[in-house]
């Protein structure tokens, strides 16, 4: 009785810290429930299920590997089982060995929690990452204190390690079988070499290990940073033949005159034109602001590297740099000869149109001045002419002829004379 207790007081925590929480908070050891079916090896000492069923209440059954079922309301004393409108967690003790069901429909965040002399270690993962960081971990499986590296259980066990945050990402995928960038086959130690292409931001970060007989989790909280080495390529002038790498580090992260640059410039057909390393502590007082010219044949190229630096706690770290394509383009230029006989075509051109063509002369002026002058007198005629021609024809209306008006009209008549002695 004083077991089940424990047991009841263990899933009654459980449940009010989980629930009571918004948002999903994995215990370092907490794997998650995938497809409502899971595997339980045989040195797992207690096992807490977390059903998670918005929905409302579920009748959550779970399947033992014997096939056995167990309830809610009917189960053995060395379970504990809580239940509310949106969680169930059970709690085993010395758990039947095998696969495991639950039957119900679930949604959310379904984890188990595994408490085992098992455990699943994992060393060289800080809390702080770059972004573009390639970065070296190790997991190893533990029973107890010793390092397990029996055959039968790590032949097929791999590691996986995934994240989530901004977007769910599973990076890689590794076997303890001495190959690529792991040391030793079936040494225990699982060796991963990750690539961390994420943008900066807070990622869960989930390494599990499992295989056809168990399954080991462990969850790690990091933050990925900007990273504190950029650069970029410049030119001295246009149509030049010299580019220059110019970098800049944030001495806030990294030592400056820790860094390191090794990159290569290669040609459009990927053929390494020109090598490229750099230590910055051979520049004064290891700035951090330095660059490098080099001269380059005229084509495109593009610029790849890795730098290599310590972080003010020590950590060593190696980051990928950003590709950057670019062209050299050589100037244009007319050939010296063609172009000495391009000016003197030209200047013959104009001596010959000047020789044929002469300036006019003072006469030929003059002789244009008086035409324009006999032109516009003539109009002014012609106006006159027609002012007249209308005036007259106005008179004639009037019964008044000027060309027939003359002074014999206005003598006396003789009767008028004769009148008048």
């Amino acid at each position: 009785m004083a077991i089940f207790i424990r047991y009841l007081f263990i899933s009654f925590f459980l449940f009010f810290s989980v629930s009571s929480i918004g948002h999903a908070i994995f215990a370092p050891n907490d794997i998650p429930l995938l497809d409502n079916r899971f595997r339980i090896d045989p040195e797992t000492e207690q096992i807490t299920f977390i059903f998670n069923h918005s929905k409302g209440h579920q009748r959550v059954v779970l399947v033992q590997p014997d096939g056995s079922k167990l309830y809610q309301k009917r189960h053995p004393e060395n379970i504990a089982w809580v239940s509310s409108k949106v969680q169930d967690i059970v709690t085993v003790q010395n758990p039947m060995a095998g696969p495991w069901q639950a039957i119900a429909e679930l949604d959310g965040d379904n984890r188990i929690k595994l408490i085992s002399k098992v455990q699943l270690k994992v060393n060289r993962l800080p809390l702080k990452l770059y972004t573009k960081e390639y970065i070296t971990t190790e997991a190893s499986l533990f029973d107890g204190n010793k390092v397990i590296s029996n055959p039968a259980y790590l032949a097929d066990a791999m590691l996986s390690i995934s994240l989530t945050g901004s977007a769910n990402k599973k990076m890689a995928l590794y076997l303890d079988d001495g190959k690529h960038y792991d040391q030793l086959a079936f040494d225990g130690n699982l060796t991963a070499h990750l690539y961390v292409d994420l943008q900066p931001g807070r990622y869960l970060m989930s390494i599990s290990t499992q295989n056809d007989v168990f399954i080991r989790n462990v969850n790690k909280d990091i933050v990925v940073f900007p990273s504190p080495i950029n650069y970029e390529i410049e030119f001295q002038e246009a149509q030049s033949d010299i580019a220059t790498l110019s970098f800049s580090i944030d001495s806030d992260e990294i030592i400056p005159e820790s860094v390191t640059i090794n990159g290569a410039f290669k040609d459009a057909n990927n053929k390494i034109t020109s090598q490229v390393m750099i230590h910055n502590i051979d520049n004064p007082e290891g700035s951090v602001q330095f660059s490098s010219q080099y001269k380059l044949p005229y084509k495109m190229y593009t610029f790849s590297g890795k730098a290599y630096a310590t972080t003010h706690d020590g950590r060593e770290i190696e980051l990928q740099l950003p590709d950057r394509i670019f062209k050299l383009t050589p100037p244009f230029k007319l050939a010296e000869n063609i172009a000495s006989d391009g000016v003197a075509t030209q200047l013959h051109s104009t001596k010959a149109q000047s020789l044929s063509n002469p300036p006019p002369s003072l006469l030929s002026q003059w002789w244009l001045i008086i035409t324009i002058s006999l032109t516009l007198l003539f109009m002014i005629a012609v106006i006159a002419f027609f002012l007249w021609k209308q005036k007259n024809k106005k008179l004639k209306k009037e019964g008044i002829v000027l060309d027939e008006l003359n002074l014999d009209e206005l003598q006396p008549m003789p009767i008028d004379v004769s009148d008048g002695k």
